[in-house]
């Protein structure tokens, strides 16, 4: 009886262990209430890609990483987008994907500019924000061995940050101005542009307004002759759109044209409008797909009798828009399909198909592709009559078309070493 209870003893002990290190699942042993992790070798690689960063400012200040430029070898891929944030600032969301380590999830980062900060003080914070992201990834290397964390304590004098009155409610404004001009003998060019614009965002409403007036001027002389053209272009926006839910937004867009280019003394146009988005609003860093619905008047009045016999017109149209936006490790896709008609005559319509692919076909080699195509039989602005050889020359009125495409292609080829820390700015 006694052996009996000794060999039972025996055999809960080997089951107990046997059911303790099998819970971990990895290599990981608890053992007096601590776990022992094995470190991994060297730093963990890293590729970045989606902006510009300054490279040489991030080797120096994050020298517990190496920075490899192929995706292929890395052990971790960070895809940086941004948008522009309410303020006028910039919204990075850094996405952090795993490729070779264990029990590490894709998460996400976000880091935000103001309006107002330099190229020093972005530099930073976007090199801040990396960093703290890419903690769990050292801490499973022997990087993680050299590396210290430092938290600044608010002294006596620190007041703590406390929530503001905002006394432009959101509000911001933005305008500029650019201008160029270019002199030759027999031929001088000027050109100039203004533009303003003022937002607000908040959660649930964005408002839009912006004003742009472009001038083109071209003088050409020959035979002692003198040759002038001048294009004036003149748009007003302004939109309020509601946020209904997750993925239902809806609003009114309102517009203001003018163009001597397109013979429009005016064209006024104000259209509700409702948009779905397949995806959540939260992943649209990642991923986009948007379905959106404009219907509304149009009233124009034209500087020339146009092809139809028309000095002015109230005319509806509607617009169907489509478009897509996928980030992934492997590259980005963008594309989006507008259809637009008169209700009055659906033969006058305008299909456009626009796309941009780059795609990592292979380690080190990569292919961009950008196409663009449009289907128009809506140009019932086009002055009656014939143009001259003069006005094409001197681009002075838009011409008849019933297509426009454009494509490009590219490939890019990289292949040596695979990273590379050394910074040497000499000349």
């Amino acid at each position: 009886m006694r052996k009996k209870h000794v060999i039972l003893t025996i055999l809960v002990l080997i089951v107990g262990i046997f059911t303790a290190t099998a819970g971990s699942g990895d290599s990981d042993v608890k053992i007096n209430s601590h776990y022992s992790y094995d470190k991994r070798e060297g730093k963990p690689k890293v590729f970045i890609e989606g902006i510009w960063l300054d490279f040489d400012y991030l080797r120096r200040n994050m020298q517990f990483v190496d920075f490899v430029n192929d995706p292929a070898v890395a052990d971790v891929h960070i895809i940086i987008n941004n948008r522009i944030s309410g303020s006028g600032g910039q919204v990075y969301s850094l996405m952090y994907n795993n490729k070779t380590f264990e029990n590490i999830s894709n998460f996400t980062l976000t880091c935000t500019t103001a309006s107002s900060d330099t190229h020093e003080e972005i530099r930073k914070k976007i090199t801040a924000a990396l960093s703290l992201g890419l903690m769990p990834f050292v801490n499973q290397t022997e990087a993680a061995n050299n590396l210290s964390i430092r938290y600044r304590v608010k002294t006596e004098g620190e007041k703590t940050q406390t929530q503001v009155e905002d006394p432009w409610h959101n509000w911001t404004f933005r305008g500029s101005f650019n201008g160029n001009a270019n002199v030759e003998e027999s031929r001088k060019s000027f050109n100039y542009t203004y533009f303003l614009r003022a937002d607000k965002v908040t959660e649930d409403w964005r408002i839009r307004n912006s004003g742009r007036m472009y001038v083109r001027t071209r003088e050409y002389i020959s035979d002692g002759e003198k040759y002038r053209s001048e294009n004036i272009s003149n748009y007003v926006s302004s939109s309020i759109v509601n946020s209904l839910s997750s993925r239902w937004s809806a609003g009114i867009f309102m517009g203001y044209s003018n163009s001597n280019y397109n013979n429009l003394v005016y064209s006024i146009s104000a259209k509700p409008a409702i948009e779905y988005n397949i995806f959540p609003w939260d992943i649209s860093d990642r991923k986009v797909f948007t379905i959106a619905y404009h219907i509304g008047p149009e009233w124009k009045k034209y500087y020339e009798e146009t092809i139809y016999g028309k000095l002015q017109e109230n005319l509806w149209q509607h617009s169907l828009n489509l478009n897509l936006q996928l980030i992934q490790t492997w590259g980005e896709i963008r594309a989006g399909v507008d259809a637009s008609n008169y209700l009055r005559d659906f033969s006058k319509n305008r299909i456009t198909f626009d796309s941009d692919l780059s795609v990592r076909i292979v380690r080190g080699f990569s292919v961009n592709f950008n196409f663009r195509i449009e289907n128009i039989h809506d140009q019932i602005y086009l002055p009656k009559g014939d143009v001259s050889l003069e006005d094409i020359l001197l681009n002075k009125v838009q011409l008849p078309s019933t297509f426009d495409v454009s494509a490009g292609v590219g490939v890019s080829v990289q292949f040596g070493s695979i990273y590379n820390n050394i910074i040497n700015n000499r000349l």
